[in-house]
């Protein structure tokens, strides 16, 4: 799939056109914004279309593209786009931005044929992931979530520590993971057996999720459980996260919000949360509420600017991670800078989600660690047949993460045989 037709030019857009041109992707980019798609075509490869979706003779311009993202702000939009691609060119790849629930439902994706991603849905699932990882700096589900990428901070008591990576194999034969890449001082690279690794560094250990628990509790030490959370604003994404969580064992939750009505119904439809009234940056409230001891502090509200500041506070006041919706992925590497432990980019989010569908020349790009660091699929050949993963030398393929034979997929090691047909997960620097 080499031909990719984005339709709607705003930040989604124009940042999944950049990242996948880059790429090698043939990009068409729609949009009736004449201005938006100026600003594309004049720093980028792609074409840039300037018409109406919603029209036929518009579609028509990209009636031999393969793939069409459909990113517009508008979930109704984005659908009747969606409807006339199906109904008048016959496409049957396509994926949709949808920001209501209904519209992402199984019903409805059966009977618009369409691959709807649901923004709320990944915002969500990113933060339950911080909570229930909360020794993990980030977490990336790929391979439909049967595996998992945790990028972990290593400190002195940790068990890799001052060790070679080819020193951790009696622990791999244990529990199946690989370290794909390490981060030191700003820069990220693919380490090999030699490699040592040292208290600060950051390294993206890949695992099956069900190896998890038993990584997390026989490897890592800074690993202590979310008990207490703090969820700054109110805010469609607040009132899906309480859903979710608000029974989740052995966690304790408190929402502080500056509008009275609000807090009156959030108490209402979930009792056994504190619901506070006051304004999320009331230095003297959050100290009564024991801000202090907080292990993860939330704030996904629709004002950015609000969600950091009130993040880095609570940080100040004593509170040991945080977590903040921005809306601009430049934004990222600073905010992490300044004390905000997870950023939540729902762009990002999106952008993950569409990496995966797409499978051209093996690449697969979802991790997202850095410019420099890429990830490839590559399928077993005769010349690899029978092959244990330590004898295979391939300058695409330094370093194999899993494997994927069938349906099944697992973690490997240096001592894996494989087979002709098998799917290799590679990753390499650029």
């Amino acid at each position: 799939m080499k031909k990719v037709c984005i339709i709607g030019a705003g930040v989604v857009g124009s940042s999944l056109a950049k990242k996948l041109s880059v790429s090698g992707y043939e990009i068409a980019v729609i949009d009736k914004n004449g201005a938006k798609i100026e600003d594309l075509t004049s720093t980028l490869d792609i074409m840039g279309i300037d018409c109406d979706a919603t029209e036929v003779r518009c579609l028509d311009k990209v009636k031999d593209f393969e793939l069409f993202i459909v990113v517009t702000d508008s979930d109704e939009r984005n659908i009747a786009i969606a409807a006339i691609l199906k109904s008048f060119f016959k496409k049957d790849k396509i994926i949709i931005r949808v920001s209501k629930n209904a519209f992402a439902a199984p019903p409805i994706k059966e009977l618009l044929g369409v691959e709807p991603v649901n923004i709320l849905t990944e915002v969500i699932t990113k933060i339950i992931d911080t909570i229930r990882f909360p020794f993990a700096r980030s977490v990336v589900r790929f391979e439909k979530g049967k595996l998992i990428l945790l990028n972990y901070m290593v400190s002195s008591e940790d068990i890799f520590a001052g060790k070679q990576i080819k020193e951790l194999q009696a622990l791999r034969r244990l529990i199946p993971f690989t370290i794909a890449a390490l981060e030191r001082d700003g820069k990220v690279t693919v380490p090999d057996g030699d490699t040592i690794v040292y208290p600060g560094d950051s390294l993206f250990f890949v695992i099956k999720e069900e190896d998890v628990k038993m990584f997390q509790e026989h490897l890592l030490k800074n690993a202590e459980p979310v008990k207490l959370a703090f969820i700054l604003g109110y805010s469609k994404f607040t009132v899906e996260l309480l859903k979710r969580i608000s029974d989740f064992e052995g966690l304790k939750i408190k929402l502080v919000e500056p509008d009275l009505q609000k807090c009156e119904e959030t108490a209402g439809e979930f009792p056994n949360i504190d619901v506070l009234h006051g304004e999320v940056t009331d230095v003297e409230l959050l100290k009564s509420e024991g801000i202090d001891k907080a292990d993860l502090v939330i704030a996904i509200t629709e004002d950015e600017e609000n969600n950091v500041l009130s993040c880095i506070l609570a940080k100040k006041l004593g509170a040991k991670r945080a977590a903040a919706l921005i809306a601009h992925s430049e934004y990222e590497n600073i905010i992490e800078s300044i004390g905000i432990d997870t950023p939540i980019v729902p762009r990002k989010l999106l952008a993950s989600r569409v990496y995966t569908t797409l499978s051209s020349k093996s690449l697969l790009d979802v991790f997202e660690l850095r410019e420099n660091i890429e990830i490839l699929e590559m399928r077993v050949g005769e010349e690899w047949d029978g092959k244990q993963i330590a004898e295979i030398k391939c300058k695409e393929c330094p370093l194999v993460l899993a494997l994927k034979r069938d349906n099944d997929i697992q973690v490997v090691g240096g001592d894996t045989v494989v087979k002709k047909g098998d799917i290799l997960i590679c990753i390499r620097q650029r």
